[in-house]
């Protein structure tokens, strides 16, 4: 069979991603992707076939799996025919021909894709076949223009030549299907009607408050929600309901009494997964004249499709204005958790951002008195959090809950627990044990395992939730931004940082003015959005939807852009300090949390642990860092 010749063009996006694209007009995907093939091959066992669905950002794959290297010929592969699936996924083997087997099941009307290796030679190509392979950032498409014989290497080899005089042309990847935002009305009724009412509301008197979760994508499976209504001058009322798999939620209703006065009544409805608020709108009853009024304040989640790894976390602090809702799994309890003072002044690091161990002691039993202080109005009855788990926070908050002590602390003389001096400057340090290896903690003593940043894992969400930034198993690419106006020499070593745990051709700098930062990030599409810049020269932007969903890493306070960030250009999280930082030390910072995210850590344990080692320098300022995100956020996904 003779080598055929093709067209080759290239495109962003996972192979998964451009196998979801081309077929099924194409009928055989040939794609060398290791990554590609583990997540296919997840849970596949030896010696058989099984069904599995990948999604991808243009469709869901519902693939037919097969290993052809666990048998010893075509005779004795099991029935593919009767495994379910709208493509046919198999790994090739070098043991027997494996083209009659592609053939039979591209004449049964299913697309293969067949994962194979680069320098493979495949026979059985034709003009609806479709070559893969991938040349970082690109994957690489190739289609014969005959029928033959044709190997990915040979294509890739084209593409890179091609690039290189600048002659590529790039195929885009359609738009995914816009998922419509799953309702939650609300509807005021009178006791025991079955339909609502519009109008003001009587003062003084009895009505009902509805509330359910509208139709929307169809679930893994059933979940578990519980609504909660907090009015105004009211207790906080509980119910918990199913949203099953396919359609919309039963009713839940909850008893209400207006006031008196003839005045908008106002409160919260919000719906939990577990201990975490996903969906938070602010309700106002029309006493005495008006309308009734629901307006969106926070959603983790457009769909309730991807709560399931929610159910993980331990409690949750759902901050309104000055006001908060907190759970620990069960009915929430308001407290009042404004104005809160701000973190006491760090000063006086040495060259290394740390400090000696008596002055790192005080540093750290300033930030105690403060944090056991929150701690007192979060929870008036000395109750505290389990530690080891995640705790969220949600709403807009100027807080660093980080620094939140769960032990009894007050100004005045301490003790100090073991663990400080082991984990703290010139200590013993080691690898951190889930909980403090210390019993005793009794009395006024300071420990690091009383900080819930230190204890715990923290995530800070500001809308709907990413779990991973990469859909491959590809490099993680970073593009680095920086001001002009800042050292340039620590700029630089702040790259060569970078370098030393990711390639060179993983990271991409540039020295970008504050002005001219909007337009530069419009255009990047890097996973990892790093920017180097001072106190208050981040403006506020404004930047339509990416369309990835990469991390924003700042060296300085970014508070103020999360929303932009987030919420309109599609940010999966942001990674900033809650107070100014020195150029050297962010960088420093920056260079140990990204080393970790690269390596698979998730987003909540790799601030944790950062946390952890600037602790070991003698520096308590990790506890001012915040995640703005999911704290299961990976770069890429595992295996």
């Amino acid at each position: 069979m003779a080598p055929v010749e093709f067209t080759v063009t290239g495109g962003e996006g996972s192979p998964l991603d451009f196998v979801a694209a081309l077929t099924p007009s194409a009928s055989l995907v040939v794609i060398t992707d290791p990554a590609g093939w583990a997540q296919v091959s997840a849970g596949l066992p030896v010696g058989a076939a099984t069904s599995t669905t990948v999604t991808t950002r243009v469709r869901p794959l519902r693939f037919a799996v097969l290993d052809l290297r666990h048998f010893a010929s075509a005779s004795s592969l099991p029935p593919i025919p009767d495994v379910p699936g709208d493509l046919v996924a198999l790994h090739d083997t070098r043991s027997w021909d494996s083209a009659p087997v592609v053939a039979a099941l591209r004449g049964l009307g299913r697309p293969v894709v067949l994962f194979t290796a680069v320098h493979t030679w495949v026979p059985g190509v034709d003009v609806t076949s479709v070559l893969m392979g991938w040349s970082a950032p690109h994957v690489v498409l190739a289609v014969p223009h005959g029928s033959g014989e044709c190997r990915v290497e040979d294509v890739l080899w084209q593409f890179r030549e091609r690039e290189r005089r600048g002659m590529m042309t790039y195929t885009t990847l359609p738009a995914p299907p816009v998922v419509a935002d799953r309702p939650v009305p609300v509807v005021v009724a009178l006791p025991g009607a079955t339909e609502g009412i519009a109008g003001a509301l009587r003062p003084g008197a009895d009505y009902e408050v509805w509330t359910r979760v509208g139709a929307g994508a169809t679930l893994p499976g059933d979940l578990e929600l519980r609504a909660v209504l907090g009015m105004s001058g009211r207790e906080v009322q509980t119910e918990t309901f199913v949203l099953p798999a396919d359609g919309p939620s039963p009713w839940v209703s909850f008893p209400v009494t207006t006031p008196y006065a003839s005045v908008p009544w106002s409160g919260e409805l919000v719906i939990y997964r577990g201990a975490v608020p996903v969906h938070v709108q602010e309700v106002v009853l029309p006493v005495g004249g008006g309308e009734a009024q629901a307006r969106l304040r926070l959603r983790l989640s457009r769909t309730f499709a991807d709560l399931a790894p929610l159910s993980s976390r331990t409690a949750s602090v759902l901050v309104l204005g000055e006001r908060a809702l907190v759970t620990t799994g069960g009915v929430p309890h308001r407290v009042s958790v404004g104005p809160v003072a701000g973190l006491p002044v760090v000063a006086g690091l040495d060259p290394w951002y740390g400090k000696g161990f008596p002055a790192f002691c005080e540093d750290l039993a300033a930030f105690a008195v403060r944090g056991a202080a929150l701690h007192a109005r979060l929870f008036p009855g000395g109750a505290a959090v389990r530690r080891g788990g995640v705790i969220t926070v949600a709403g807009a908050t100027r807080v660093p809950w980080a620094h939140v002590y769960d032990l009894p602390f007050a100004e005045g003389p301490y003790r100090l627990c073991a663990s400080v001096s082991r984990f703290g400057p010139f200590g013993a340090g080691g690898e951190v044990p889930p909980g403090c290896p210390e019993p005793d903690h009794s009395g006024n003593v300071l420990c690091p395992f009383g900080f819930w940043g230190l204890s715990s894992v923290l995530e800070q969400p500001a809308g709907p939730l990413a779990w991973q930034v990469s859909p491959t198993g590809r490099q993680v690419q970073v593009a680095l931004a920086a001001d002009p106006g800042l050292d340039r020499a620590l700029t630089q070593r702040h790259v060569a940082e970078l370098m030393s745990f990711l390639p060179p051709e993983a990271i991409s700098s540039a020295y970008v003015s504050p002005a001219d930062l909007p337009r530069a990030l419009a255009d990047e599409r890097a996973d990892v959005l790093h920017l180097v810049y001072g106190e208050n020269a981040l403006e506020p932007v404004e930047i339509d939807g990416w369309p990835h969903r990469p991390l924003v890493v700042t060296t300085s306070p970014a508070a103020h852009l999360v929303d932009a960030f987030v919420n309109q250009a599609g940010a999966a999280g942001v990674v900033c300090p809650e107070v100014a930082v020195d150029q050297g030390m962010a960088g420093w910072v920056s260079g140990m949390l990204l080393a970790r995210l690269a390596g698979g850590v998730p987003a909540g344990e790799a601030v944790r642990q950062t946390r952890w080692e600037m602790l070991g320098r003698g520096n308590v300022l990790g506890l001012a860092y915040t995640l703005h995100g999911s704290a299961d956020l990976l770069m890429r996904p595992r295996g």
